[in-house]
């Protein structure tokens, strides 16, 4: 039997009277990658953040290593955080600092030796496919948008996390760069053992994943391996994957013709 790495109870989410989040149930095993797909504005983005505690559900439990982060003290909350890694969608990189700046930042703020640092983001910049002797004094402004999507995710990996998760990381990317960055995604996963955890709209990103979840007006309505995606029976899978949502999820589409 799989160990879940993050478990979601009943986590419900409300700006207001804005409901993001109605009963979001999800387990996520670990060591494996996991896909959650659904519209634009269906709040996966939200629920991410929930999830490494950058906002708290309004209702219901979030676990990471069986840690119920929403009832956790501080410290136990830390505890559950820190192996935790984030990657934003547009990579969140700092204008003003150079790539070794951006992806050391962590280590140079605990004051590790310049010498140690510098080592460190050299193995993270390869790890990403980047050449450190051609990239590291560069700014954001000269990378493109593949490279500053690879150089948040190593400094997301100097953190050494044991998940990670990604918000949307091909967005705004042309398809030969997103089938670089899936495959080097899936290669992280693999070679380092992580569970990643990814918020995407790309169906491309099936190929790589174990799981895919499928959120839909504040709800898991689908969960299922990703090998037999296509294959699924699922209403709301069938009509997402082939782009068919000329009406509501669930209504008979031969009666809209």
């Amino acid at each position: 039997m799989e160990k879940n790495a993050i478990k979601l109870c009943n986590v419900t989410k409300k700006f207001g009277t804005t409901v993001i989040s109605n009963g979001v149930t999800l387990e996520i095993p670990e060591g494996k990658m996991t896909v959650i797909i659904g519209r634009s504005g269906e709040g996966k983005s939200v629920l991410l953040k929930q999830i490494v505690g950058l906002i708290p559900p309004t209702s219901g439990s979030i676990y990471i290593n069986d840690i119920n982060i929403t009832t956790s003290s501080e410290k136990d909350f830390l505890q559950a955080t820190k192996n935790v890694g984030y990657v934003f969608q547009f990579a969140a990189l700092l204008d003003s600092l150079t790539v070794f700046e951006n992806v050391g930042i962590t280590l140079l703020e605990q004051k590790k030796a310049l010498e140690s640092v510098e080592e460190i983001v050299r193995q993270k910049l390869t790890l990403v496919n980047l050449d450190p002797d051609t990239t590291m004094n560069k700014y954001p402004s000269e990378l493109s948008g593949g490279m500053r999507k690879r150089v948040g995710l190593a400094r997301t990996l100097v953190t050494q996390p044991s998940i990670i998760l990604y918000d949307e990381p091909t967005t705004g990317l042309d398809p030969v760069t997103t089938t670089v960055i899936h495959e080097l995604m899936s290669r992280m996963q693999k070679s380092l053992g992580v569970t990643s955890l990814v918020v995407s709209h790309d169906i491309e990103i099936f190929k790589y994943a174990d799981y895919v979840a499928l959120l839909y007006e504040g709800q898991i309505k689908y969960f299922g391996p990703a090998s037999t995606i296509w294959q699924s029976e699922n209403e709301y899978v069938y009509q997402f994957i082939r782009g068919q949502t000329v009406g509501p999820i669930g209504t008979d589409l031969a009666q809209q013709e």
